[in-house]
């Protein structure tokens, strides 16, 4: 349970706490005396300084060179295993002249090894069913870097290739000086890619916060300065100092032999030896100051609203995770959520200047204390937000929580355990895996989810408020910082005061309003409806064996579609659809704002955070959702929380809300969406890039803001109202229920007669075959973004549909290789076909990419030319192979989930009663699949005359 890190943006967050807990110390060899090493390579185990013992089910192991592994067996993906690597370093343990070389040493290494030259490793990968990037990545942060293999099987010889690599990478790794060189215009565009108003803002708030230590100085990414000039010398001396065996976590998790994976470990990881002649050097990270209040400030129109946060920072040391330890996180994490339910309570009341709120506590490398609690508002109301955050921080601080509230919060807290402990059979390996790295690389102890239960369950129900209030004001400090950023164009004053001055001005004057009290909300209950009188009976049983799936229609016309998997216990599934969806729209635009407003709404005798109050003790949740050709309400929970998904369902469609209050906070929230979009060039696609794609039809993208501000609530409403009272339902089951009830239940609470049209027709959508958009964008972000598009075909010829993905799939590895690693201009060119459910012959083949300015005409002609490669020439079977295993693994973990079969099959089968043909071929469908036919494909739709561009560029203001 991951309390130590606990972001508490939203409170699941707060419980995010994967796996790992207590185990059996088994070692793969006998640990041999290692030589004195520098201080921060840390030895051993959390446990061995905790009265905490681990999940019993990790087997720990120590090599005799100090590299330390943990092997879990899980189940999920079936067959399947993870291979996460963790070197415990990164951009702190960087020199000066480093800045930049623990995340360019990560790029390095898919750039040869002893075992993969150059331009082997990925494509090896790939012809063995692993997709580059989801099952084959790496990631670098301020203390870690840790590389990722999702293995298609737990066969030997794959195992083996597996852990060659990982080893590889721990004591392999060729850093060839022309790979080196080429490396580097990948990362600068890497870079670029990351740029936005929001990492602007992160960083300067990050050196300013945590002026003094390493942490201000060390941006991952690195500086321009060190990133064009490293050579592969000064890449091998950190790599030699910091990639040492006794530095380093293997971590397996997944549906393999553990013997056999023992005897691979010690023979690919024990010839590692320790390549450097001198310990690493210790970073010194510093100290934060501890005392006075300042203010941050920083103009970045491109963000599109304006962020107000007041946080408090401090030193600290790390600690053992002992029981006393993890009990004083989950009494933080307590008190967080609490406050979090304050600040959404305060979003909402009448005339609140901010459209979201959030708050969160975290140590920093265990070394620095952050608390913070921020809004985004419009930048006009900047003071009255900073008034309104601060009224409810002293009100917290100063009188404290009540009963009513931490009721509510030890319910949500002990739902997640609950949830945690039914659902651990179905939890998936790389998760499982990326949560072990994460809780040793914090120095916490890992609990299985029943040893979480039983730590914190009794806790909880002793936590009394006193003691919440207390560690509540434990988390503010002396030192406190006000920010404003974002679309605030705040001047000097007129007598030269600064704008940092103004600020702390403001927030002066908001310390000295007088303490009102906080407000607390009446208790509320749900259900609160009665169910219909009238019970509908079902008249006929279809069953659909071929796909062990059954169909059952109600006297009243419902239909229900169940399918029952033993793949993710105790869990299940729901969706009821009904309606058009986009397709029925009277006016453009109104679908967005319909996705925002029924969920912001809540239903009709409870406003949004009621109805969340009311819920608290539940996991099940339910979301709105406007789909091309219907609405959607989805669900999903724990098996003995059926009644309860059904009664929720029941109530968003029996019950609706149309709120003027929260209609109005989702045009401000719109607003701040809009200006965002405006000063970005992927917001830019939206708003005009994806209507030119489709021949202007405004279905597609977003409308223009002035068309959207014309839209009234009344337009929401009598668009929606009549469907979601009169529109037939399908209503599709998947999971572990019990079927039986399930019946009872959907006859019970959905026995109204309902009419009305299920189907839509599209239109016929004019590709825009050999026109080009470019647009200008108005922002402080120098990228543009370039993409090549084909018209294809509409979704319903799924024989087709799924050739034109591996077609995509082939030209997206095309892409890698010629944009990405040969001309290395490009960090993350990307291809992907989009088919239309609802327009008849409409699909879009797409390439795109993000790049320097002056480059974008060159690129859209490399796209291009990529395009017309594969239309006239041929797809080779090597290329097929790379294209085609990655997404036969994907299907034969994506079959074993209820979502596949819930959203690819079940939902609106009855209209398309196609969909419950299609998981009978498609395993069979896609082996089947030939190059030649991929070539055919290609030569039909990727021709260059019709392709169009669109060329999205930045200019200043």
């Amino acid at each position: 349970m991951h309390l130590r890190r606990s972001s508490v943006l939203l409170p699941v967050l707060l419980l995010t706490f994967l796996l790992l807990p207590f185990q059996r110390t088994d070692t793969l060899a006998a640990k041999e005396t290692v030589p004195a090493v520098a201080s921060c390579l840390i030895q051993g185990w959390p446990h061995d300084q905790s009265d905490l013992k681990p999940d019993p089910a990790l087997i720990f192991g120590t090599l005799k060179n100090g590299l330390r592994s943990v092997i879990l067996v899980n189940r999920e993906p079936k067959g399947r295993v993870s291979l996460q690597l963790n070197i415990k370093s990164g951009s702190l343990h960087e020199t000066e002249t480093q800045r930049g070389l623990a995340h360019y040493l990560e790029h390095m290494m898919f750039n040869g090894t002893s075992h993969y030259p150059p331009g082997v490793m990925v494509e090896y990968f790939q012809s063995i069913g692993m997709a580059f990037g989801s099952d084959n990545n790496a990631h670098t942060s301020y203390d870690e870097t840790v590389y990722q293999l999702t293995l298609p099987n737990s066969e030997r010889k794959t195992l083996s290739k597996g852990l060659q690599l990982l080893a590889d990478y721990a004591g392999g790794a060729l850093l060839l000086p022309k790979e080196v060189n080429r490396e580097r215009g990948i990362i600068l565009s890497e870079k670029r890619e990351r740029d936005s108003a929001t990492s602007r803002i992160f960083k300067a708030d990050i050196e300013q916060v945590f002026a003094g230590t390493l942490v201000a100085q060390r941006d991952v990414i690195g500086v321009d300065e060190v990133l064009k000039k490293a050579d592969a010398a000064l890449l091998r001396q950190y790599y030699e100092q910091w990639y040492r065996p006794d530095n380093m976590i293997l971590v397996v998790v997944g549906d393999a032999d553990v013997p056999l994976l023992q005897e691979l470990i010690s023979k690919y990881f024990n010839p590692l030896k320790v390549k450097s002649k001198q310990p690493p050097v210790c970073p010194d990270l510093g100290k934060v100051a501890e005392k006075g209040t300042e203010a941050f400030y920083q103009f970045e129109p491109d963000l599109g609203y304006t962020e107000i946060s007041i946080g408090s920072v401090w030193n600290t040391e790390p600690e053992a995770f002992t029981q006393a330890v993890a009990l004083r996180e989950l009494q933080e994490n307590v008190a967080t959520t609490m406050f979090y339910y304050r600040l959404q309570r305060l979003i909402k009341s009448k005339d609140s200047p901010m459209t979201s709120a959030s708050f969160y506590v975290d140590r920093i490398v265990g070394r620095f204390g952050l608390t913070a609690l921020q809004a985004k508002t419009d930048g006009n109301k900047w003071q009255e937000t900073l008034a309104a955050l601060n009224m409810a921080l002293r009100q917290a601080l100063n009188v404290g929580f009540s009963e009513d509230e931490l009721e509510r919060a030890k319910q949500e807290i002990l739902s997640a355990l609950r949830e945690r402990v039914q659902s651990a059979a179905s939890q998936k390996s790389d998760a499982l895996a990326a949560e072990l790295i994460h809780d040793l690389n914090d120095n916490e102890v890992p609990l299985s989810p029943q040893q979480e239960m039983e730590l914190y369950g009794p806790a909880l129900a002793k936590l009394t408020v006193t003691e919440v209030n207390a560690v509540f004001r434990s988390l503010w400090h002396e030192r406190q910082v006000i920010k404003v950023a974002g679309t605030a164009a705040l001047k000097p004053g007129q007598d030269g005061q600064k704008v940092e001055e103004t600020i702390l001005a403001a927030f002066k004057t908001a310390e000295a309003a007088e303490l009102t009290p906080w407000e607390q909300d009446e208790k509320v209950v749900f259900p609160y409806l009665d169910p219909p009188a009238a019970t509908a009976q079902v008249v006929q049983q279809i069953a659909y064996d071929k796909i062990g799936a059954e169909r059952y229609v109600f006297s009243n016309g419902l239909i229900l579609n169940l399918k029952k998997t033993d793949f993710e216990p105790n869990e299940l599934q729901v969706a009821v659809a009904f309606g058009q969806g986009e397709l029925s729209q009277p006016k453009p635009g109104l679908s967005l704002l319909a996705r925002m407003l029924v969920p912001e709404s809540g239903v009709g005798k409870l406003e949004q955070e009621q109805l969340k109050a009311a819920l608290a003790k539940y996991t099940s949740t339910v979301h709105f959702e406007v789909g091309e050709d219907s609405f959607q309400f989805k669900g999903s929970g724990l098996k003995e929380e059926t009644d309860l998904l059904f009664q929720l369902l029941h109530t968003h469609l029996h019950d609706p809300a149309f709120r003027a209050d929260a209609f109005a906070r989702v045009l401000r929230k719109v607003e701040h969406i809009y200006a965002q979009m405006q000063s970005s060039v992927e917001g830019v696609m939206q708003l005009k890039g994806e209507q030119f794609l489709a021949g202007g039809n405004p279905r597609y993208g977003v409308v223009p803001l002035e068309t959207l501000k014309k839209l009234t609530l009344a337009d929401v409403e009598e668009w929606l109202a009549p469907v979601l009272k009169n529109a037939p339902l399908e209503i599709s089951v998947v999971g572990d229920f019990d079927k039986e009830q399930v019946l009872q239940l959907a006859g019970k609470y959905f026995s109204e007669e309902r009419k009305g049209s299920q189907q839509g027709k599209g239109e016929q959508i004019v590709f825009p075959s050999g026109k080009s958009l470019t647009e200008q964008v108005t922002t402080a972000t120098d990228k543009a973004q370039i993409t090549v598009a084909w018209p294809t075909a509409d979704f319903w010829d799924i024989a087709r549909t799924r050739r034109l993905n591996v077609l995509a799939a082939v030209l997206d590895d095309r892409l890698r290789k010629q944009i990405r690693e040969e001309l290395g201009v490009a960090y993350s060119p990307y291809v992907y076909n989009q088919p239309s459910l609802v327009d008849p012959g409409y699909g879009v083949l797409r390439s795109v990419l993000l790049a320097e300015p002056k480059q974008a005409p060159v690129l859209a002609t490399k796209l291009k030319q990529a395009g017309a490669q594969l239309a006239q020439g041929k797809v080779t079977a090597e290329e097929l192979t790379r294209a085609l295993e990655p997404s036969l693994t994907s299907i034969r973990d994506m079959v074993r989930t209820n979502r596949y079969w819930l959203e690819s099959v079940l939902i609106n089968s009855h209209r398309h009663p196609q969909r419950l043909e299609w998981p009978l071929t498609l395993q069979a469908d896609f082996s089947s699949i030939k190059a030649e036919e991929i070539t055919a494909l290609a030569a039909q739709y990727l021709q260059p005359a019709k392709a169009a561009e669109v060329i999205l560029l930045p200019k200043k203001e």
